[in-house]
């Protein structure tokens, strides 16, 4: 005679949650992010009755913010991926690799949702461990975690600590590139002006863009030196210096010209009137 066999809880939720969980991650896969999250919300009573801090709710936890980053919906998935995260490390057993990209998953997310706070402290939880040499990531992602690290300092407020921030990040990329003329410091030197700026310091901001500027130059990057180029006319500007502001928009008009693009030409042009109906109306910056 057959005996009746009866799944334990742990058993019940996995046979329910292990498909859901396989389709979000089939990368191939395609699934109704409502949908999704109903079905994943439909769990919550077999997860709880395993115990709050099981590793079951964890994981349905983590599987619910998931979902809720591919739907865009960061500002409701960040306190479960939190919960989460802090429930998984409790309990110990994540690689390095699991810890860089946990916590650069939650910090993406917060970034999202303008927690500027928390994206910091997850950033720079995901740049340790991904420093760890049990970790995977290349050198460009690592320095990549570090820059967005210094935007979220920026994004919160945190003008000094950004840019001290970004001056050792500088200093790091050149020496990881053995260069100071590579492509990839554009946005790192860019960044550093930002700060200066915010901090009020306009003159340390202007040497930051004329680096940008001989950085562009040197590449032959027009978009760097177009841009780079406005700033300084912008700077100038505010600066209350119209006839310096003037020739650097005038420079952007003349390099676009000089490169038969109509788009950059159109540009720059509306950058000029722009400018000149400020200086006639006496607009500040």
């Amino acid at each position: 005679m057959a005996l009746f066999t009866f799944n334990t809880p742990a058993q019940r939720f996995a046979k329910k949650f292990n498909p859901l969980r396989d389709t979000v991650y089939d990368a191939s896969g395609m699934f109704s992010g409502s949908r999704m999250s109903a079905d994943l919300a439909a769990l919550e009573p077999l997860a709880e009755a395993l115990g709050a801090d099981s590793a079951e709710q964890a994981d349905l936890l983590w599987l619910q913010f998931v979902v809720f980053r591919k739907r865009q919906q960061h500002a409701e998935g960040l306190p479960l991926g939190l919960r989460a995260l802090a429930m998984r490390a409790a309990k110990g057993g994540l690689t390095p690799t699991d810890r860089y990209e946990q916590h650069y998953a939650i910090g993406e997310s917060a970034l999202e949702a303008e927690e500027y706070d928390t994206a910091v402290e997850h950033l720079q939880q995901s740049a340790h461990w991904a420093a760890h040499e049990g970790a995977t990531l290349g050198t460009d992602q690592k320095l990549g975690i570090r820059e967005e690290i210094g935007y979220a300092l920026h994004e919160a407020g945190r003008f000094a600590e950004a840019l001290a921030h970004n001056r050792q990040l500088l200093a790091d990329a050149q020496s990881a590139f053995d260069s100071g003329t590579d492509k990839r410091l554009s946005g790192l030197i860019n960044n550093l002006a930002q700060n200066a700026y915010e901090l009020d310091d306009h003159a340390q901001a202007q040497a930051w863009l004329q680096q940008r500027m001989a950085l562009g130059q040197a590449l032959q990057d027009t978009d760097i030196v177009l841009d780079t180029l406005f700033q300084l006319g912008v700077l100038a500007h505010e600066a209350d210096q119209p006839i310096e502001a003037r020739a650097l928009f005038q420079q952007r008009v003349d390099i676009a010209r000089a490169k038969d693009d109509e788009d950059l030409l159109n540009d720059a042009l509306a950058t000029l009137a722009e400018f000149e109906q400020r200086e006639q109306q006496g607009e500040p910056g």
